[in-house]
């Protein structure tokens, strides 16, 4: 059912591709390109939620944003269950954008979101299973060897100083500039 709502969003002129997360940011859906990596989905998910969290709690709260990008831009939007981003060129058409948007929005309710999240730790579940073999053991990589430091050299001898530098030098204290009295102030030929 989800794969024929996103579908509708794939196909529209601009799209790149498009991403439903759960309230909590979870990925439940994955319909990006290749060049995302999961990484950035991690971390995109967690600054969403915390900019909506943000926005909530000092502004008006907004459900649906656009990020604008040199390259491209991402439209966020939020239902009651699930936030939905798209990836898009700059010069896709925004109003067919929000029309395929909302359908999705529309479509996606809180049973196929507990559908999504059993997929997800199924999925999750088989990456783990033991049927895998675990991946073999790193070896601890010895330190490299210290190289030997080079012995101290041997102290300078002290030189005594001459007689001359060892005599105190008697400055005169210049006399401190003198200070010109202060400026009369008048105004209309009043002095104040």
């Amino acid at each position: 059912m989800v794969e024929k709502v996103i579908k509708n969003v794939l196909e529209l002129s601009g799209v790149d591709g498009a991403c439903i997360l759960d309230k909590r940011g979870t990925l439940l859906h994955n319909s990006l390109p290749p060049y995302f990596i999961a990484d950035f989905l991690e971390d995109l998910s967690r600054r969403i939620l915390s900019m909506y969290e943000a926005v909530d709690e000092n502004y008006l709260p907004c459900d649906d944003y656009l990020l604008k990008f040199p390259q491209k831009f991402i439209q966020i939007r939020r239902s009651r269950t699930i936030l939905l981003i798209v990836i898009v060129d700059p010069g896709v058409n925004l109003v067919s954008l929000r029309m395929v948007t909302n359908i999705v929005l529309k479509h996606v309710t809180p049973k196929i979101v507990g559908e999504l999240r059993a997929g997800v730790q199924q999925e999750a579940e088989t990456r783990a299973s033991p049927e895998t073999p675990a991946p073999a053991p790193i070896e601890a990589v010895k330190p490299a060897p210290v190289p030997p430091t080079l012995p101290e050299p041997p102290p300078l001898p002290k030189i005594p100083p001459k007689e001359a530098e060892l005599e105190p030098v008697a400055t005169e204290a210049s006399p401190a500039p003198a200070m010109p009295p202060p400026k009369k102030r008048f105004y209309r030929g009043v002095e104040y």
